[in-house]
């Protein structure tokens, strides 16, 4: 049998009394060398985890084969990014129990005075910060480590332009405990070690109600033309713009660059699809900046950046980005996708109303090596009724070009 048993935030304090019969009914203990330092009295074997989880494997295979009782010690609670996942899928065949413990989660939510029911959990401990959603319409609690620390957090939401709120527990029930208030922009410049930290981020305006149920909740594509503020400025339409935002397989977390983004409507829909990441609209003429932030204000979409000028002069100011949409490159897409800041693997989608663009657009995706190229020309036909008929009102065809930039 293995036993996985909780030890809560760390201190012996919080490890429970079932916990502790558990662990004195065990032959063997494994665990790290902070939560074996727990239980001093143990009599029987005790192994130290490392980070080489194959000698742990070994370890336990051995220990079971000799027909031993061994408790697998982790912090927090086995439930909740713990070795629970990975024990289960070493050992289908052997029975595991397991019991809970306090995770440094709920002792930060704790600490903050404030539920967790409604939270969104994640840990960024061995994983990239672009799992982090950036706009926030909950409270977010995040277990940091390794590279990642509350610093990296916190300069990677101020690189994209959002400042959350922040609650931020180290070494949470220790003497040294640390306890801060304070937002994305402060905590960036902090030089002080929080090695073993908690976070909660908090949206940017919590009052907000109306905004964030807004933004919580999926959207699907085709908002009518009309709906949009328009102008004189040149606008996609909607039987395009549907076309477009499907080849650009947008995600709630998607970050998402819109270059020639005219009054907008690709750049709010693709913002409220993306409704956990960003859009960075870019746009020259100063009549479609000002539709875009009409657009803007109208579908209360607050995860959208105007970015004030033309590509590719712009783009060194555009964070990393994982899909691309060009609608106007003034003759130069090559030089908008060589500077544009697309993350490996990310997705580009061209729009090309002239065989001359079209051309151009296939000859730079095929020289810069972009996989899973693929166009489709689509004329889209709407049917106006006048009086007992319906005649036929054809828009300009468009050229859809798609890839994805390859990962070196």
């Amino acid at each position: 049998m293995i036993q996985i048993l909780g030890i809560g935030p760390g201190t012996r304090a919080w490890v429970s009394q079932a916990v502790e019969e558990m662990v004195h009914q065990s032959d063997v203990l494994v665990g790290g060398q902070r939560a074996l330092k727990l239980f001093p009295d143990f009599k029987g074997e005790s192994y130290r985890v490392s980070g080489n989880l194959a000698e742990t494997l070994k370890t336990l295979q051995r220990v079971l084969q000799q027909g031993k009782k061994a408790s697998v010690l982790v912090s927090g609670d086995p439930g909740f990014y713990s070795l629970l996942p990975w024990l289960k899928r070493e050992f289908p065949q052997e029975e595991i129990q397991v019991l809970p413990g306090l995770s440094s989660i709920q002792l930060a939510f704790a600490r903050a005075g404030i539920p967790w029911q409604d939270a969104e959990l994640l840990s960024v401990h061995g994983r990239p910060l672009n799992c982090l959603p950036l706009h926030l319409s909950r409270p977010l609690g995040v277990l940091t480590g390794g590279e990642n620390s509350p610093q990296k957090i916190a300069e990677y939401y101020h690189t994209y332009d959002f400042n959350p709120q922040i609650s931020l527990g180290n070494a949470l029930t220790y003497p040294e405990e640390r306890w801060l208030n304070t937002d994305a922009h402060q905590l960036m410049d902090l030089e002080e070690d929080f090695s073993n930290a908690v976070m909660i981020l908090y949206p940017e305006n919590p009052e907000d109600k109306s905004a964030q149920s807004l933004l919580s909740l999926p959207k699907s594509f085709g908002i009518k033309d009309e709906e949009f503020v328009r102008g004189n400025v040149p606008m996609t339409k909607n039987e395009i713009r549907i076309q477009v935002l499907a080849k650009a397989e947008i995600t709630p977390s998607t970050r998402v660059l819109d270059v020639g983004a005219g009054t907008g409507s690709i750049s709010i829909e693709a913002a409220l699809l993306a409704h956990r990441g960003c859009v960075y609209a870019i746009e020259e003429n100063p009549e479609a900046q000002e539709l875009i932030l009409k657009n803007q204000e109208k579908f209360r979409v607050r995860n959208l950046r105007l970015v004030r000028g033309s590509a590719p002069q712009t783009l060194q100011e555009i964070p990393p980005m994982d899909v691309c949409i060009i609608g106007g490159s003034h003759g130069q897409i090559r030089e908008i996708l060589l500077q544009a800041p697309l993350a490996p693997g990310g997705r580009v989608v061209l729009t090309a109303v002239t065989l001359e663009t079209l051309a151009h657009g296939m000859e730079a995706l095929k020289s810069l090596q972009y996989e899973d190229v693929d166009v489709v020309s689509i004329q889209a036909v709407r049917w106006k009724g006048i009086k007992d008929i319906h005649l036929a009102q054809a828009q300009n065809p468009v050229f859809i070009l798609s890839g994805r930039k390859g990962i070196i």
